[in-house]
């Protein structure tokens, strides 16, 4: 009788450890999906401001086609990388929404951040080759077409260590931002695990 009364305390308290540790479980994946939304949210307003940029570029250089008298092939190519930039951009991050941060499966988060990463590092063995090329070019169609070149060359110069300067940055915050979600989602996905065994 004294070991079955024993027993049933000692499942009373192994129900109370388990409900605590569920409880504890909730309150950490809210956490954690509150962290990754934040980074999600950091992450996603970066991209519209690229995108933004890129916008404003295409305006800028149909507007410079005709200010500095560039060729029509230059503002052509110029117009579609911005073009394909902007959608790549808009691709890569297809799977990083805040709503999917705080509903959808942790696991496909941190699958989405990794798939961000690789795609953002791939897009730069894209474009570093197209903007050699495309500075060239640049050079080339200023002081061969343009009356004026200097002042046309110094703008650009100034725009293109304005524009590596905050592509830089901007690469840089979302590589870290997007490792930050997948060591938060790894890092509770191993402190969960014991509990459900």
């Amino acid at each position: 009788m004294e070991n079955s009364i024993e027993l049933n305390q000692m499942r009373e308290q192994l129900a109370i450890l388990n409900k605590k540790l569920n409880s504890q479980a909730i309150v950490n994946e809210k956490l954690i999906r509150a962290s990754v939304n934040k980074n999600v949210k950091s992450i996603n307003k970066d991209g519209r401001g690229m995108t933004l940029l890129a916008v404003a570029g295409i305006a800028c250089i149909f507007a410079d086609h005709y200010l500095v008298n560039w060729s029509w092939p230059f503002t052509i190519v110029t117009i579609i990388f911005m073009l394909v930039a902007i959608f790549f951009n808009i691709y890569c991050r297809n799977g990083l929404s805040t709503e999917r941060a705080l509903t959808s499966d942790l696991v496909e988060m941190r699958l989405a951040a990794l798939r961000f990463k690789r795609f953002q590092t791939r897009w730069l063995f894209f474009g570093i080759p197209f903007a050699i090329c495309w500075i060239i070019w640049l050079v080339y169609e200023t002081l061969n077409l343009t009356p004026n070149p200097e002042p046309v060359i110094i703008g650009c110069v100034v725009g293109g260590l304005i524009g590596a300067a905050v592509g830089i940055n901007q690469y840089i915050r979302a590589q870290r931002q997007a490792s930050e979600i997948i060591a938060e989602i790894e890092s509770f996905r191993n402190d969960e695990t014991p509990t459900q065994e």
